[in-house]
């Protein structure tokens, strides 16, 4: 089997190049890979701060592998510009996933932090071979499938005071930067010039290829703050989202309100016309609270790290 790899490029149009990738095989990727089209277009466009210290982020964080005939078979990508990485074939390319992993640990595996790689249940061979490479199973996390086109069972109602609003409507950026800011990092109080810079390059997202204010949801109190929140990105080719950035305000959990945005973001997608949607959990708590609401399937997957 003859094949040829090379570097990721900007100026060759490889950005577009692994979301078609992504996009033409649709949902069936998944039983393959932990990465759908909004992780890709969120590891390009999503400017934190490991990636603003490199200038070319991508171009050092991705290798292409193409078939005889010059087609797009598999890459490896890093996430996070460390050792961690993921690596996606073509289902009748699996086979070659030793000959990636190797080129990874050869390339990426001196890089600071742990070496790992994602799979899931379905990957018997990748397992193999991680195995056979030292890797060990060190996390299950799981992906939740919900069917959309079926009527919704109920709705959590919101609590007196409370309504849902999105960003396009509520453009309120600086609100929603806040509200991660403590849910995600438990960061409070940021000085107005660190949250402009957050706004600039955290969300820089918004100016990406799948952003769609619409489904760019948050739970606003009576005062105006943002309290919890949830985003779906967008797989449009193949009417399919992932929710993602689900967060609610330490001072306002266990109040229903993750649940209810999720609720309102999936309610949305439906009246756009898309078929399913995905949650993947990774904390005891989100696991349970997605495991919840109804899902009409689900895929176990694991990280595994090298020992």
């Amino acid at each position: 089997m003859k094949t040829t790899h090379r570097g990721y490029t900007e100026t060759s149009g490889d950005f577009h190049r692994l979301c078609r990738f992504i996009s033409v095989r649709g949902d069936c990727l998944r039983d393959y890979s932990t990465w759908p089209l909004g992780r890709l277009v969120d590891w390009k466009y999503g400017l934190y701060d490991n990636k603003q210290a490199v200038a070319d982020f991508c171009d050092q964080n991705a290798h292409l592998w193409f078939d005889a005939f010059g087609d797009l078979i598999g890459f490896v990508v890093s996430e996070g510009g460390d050792a961690s990485f993921a690596i996606l074939l073509s289902d009748g390319y699996r086979f070659l996933f030793d000959e990636l992993l190797t080129w990874a640990l050869d390339a990426w595996g001196d890089r600071e932090g742990t070496t790992q790689v994602e799979v899931t249940e379905h990957q018997d061979l990748e397992i193999k071979a991680l195995a056979r490479r030292g890797f060990r199973r060190h996390a299950t996390f799981y992906t939740r499938r919900f069917d959309l086109t079926r009527a919704p069972e109920g709705r959590s109602p919101l609590a007196e005071g409370f309504t849902m609003v999105d960003m396009q409507a509520h453009p309120d950026y600086a609100g929603q930067r806040r509200l991660r800011d403590n849910a995600f990092d438990g960061r409070n109080d940021l000085p107005q010039e660190a949250i402009e810079r957050e706004l600039e390059f955290y969300n820089h997202s918004q100016k990406g290829p799948i952003y769609h204010a619409q489904v760019d949801l948050c739970v606003m109190a009576a005062d105006g703050q943002l309290v919890s929140g949830c985003e779906a990105l967008l797989d449009a080719r193949n009417a399919s989202a992932d929710l993602e950035r689900i967060c609610t305000h330490s001072e306002y959990r266990r109040r229903g309100f993750a649940r209810a945005v999720i609720e309102a973001c999936m309610d949305r997608l439906r009246e756009m016309g898309y078929r399913t949607a995905y949650i993947t959990g990774y904390s005891p708590g989100a696991i349970a609270l997605y495991g919840s609401l109804g899902h009409a399937g689900e895929t176990t997957c694991f990280e595994y790290r090298l020992a």
